[in-house]
């Protein structure tokens, strides 16, 4: 039986945990969820970059993966920070279309950070550029791409400690109970049930 510490990465979806698994299904181990290619415990967004990206990079690329797979784990929080982390991939993936200028016949539509995360995902991935000539190899992009790629991932999984409030952020200093205390006189008390221990 494969386990986290044995299985390799490589492309698609498996039905169960063995010699090879993506990276989704990978951070699903780590986490300790059942086994998918969608974690709940990853941002969405994160989950369709690194699940895109994976299924297509060749073998030695995809290894630099791994620690994706630990990294995305808890990543997923509010609507607002799913927001912002889609944002950053579409200003990436706009920056590398507008740097390919003229080579593309059209550039495709930007999508909205509301958009799903699949979409975006296709968005990024296609800004990496054109394999017309090298369509059946995986990983055709350069190593620049891969390395800016990856280092935008990095910046999303970092967003998370940066946003995420702690314990005292978020009790405010004048905090007021929702309702005063329950006084319970006599009369009350008699109508009240006590409850077997």
């Amino acid at each position: 039986m494969a386990t986290y510490q044995t299985a390799r990465l490589g492309p698609g979806r498996h039905d169960g945990p063995g010699a090879i698994v993506c990276i989704m299904e990978l951070a699903a181990m780590l986490s300790g969820e059942r086994f998918s290619d969608h974690p709940v415990s990853v941002c969405p967004v994160i989950g369709s970059l690194l699940r895109a990206y994976n299924d297509n990079l060749d073998d030695r690329r995809r290894q630099d993966l791994y620690r994706y797979a630990a990294e995305a784990v808890f990543t997923r929080a509010d609507f607002p920070l799913q927001r912002r982390r889609a944002q950053i991939a579409i200003e990436w993936a706009r920056a590398r279309y507008a740097a390919r200028g003229g080579v593309l016949r059209r550039t495709p539509a930007t999508p909205s950070p509301d958009n799903g995360p699949n979409e975006i995902a296709y968005y990024v991935m296609g800004s990496l550029g054109h394999r017309r000539r090298l369509r059946g190899r995986p990983g055709w992009w350069s190593d620049e791409a891969h390395t800016g790629l990856l280092a935008m991932v990095d910046e999303m999984v970092a967003l998370q400690s940066e946003t995420a409030p702690t314990a005292d952020d978020t009790a405010p200093a004048s905090a007021q109970p929702l309702s005063d205390a329950l006084v319970v006189d006599d009369a009350l008390r008699s109508e009240l049930v006590e409850q077997p221990a």
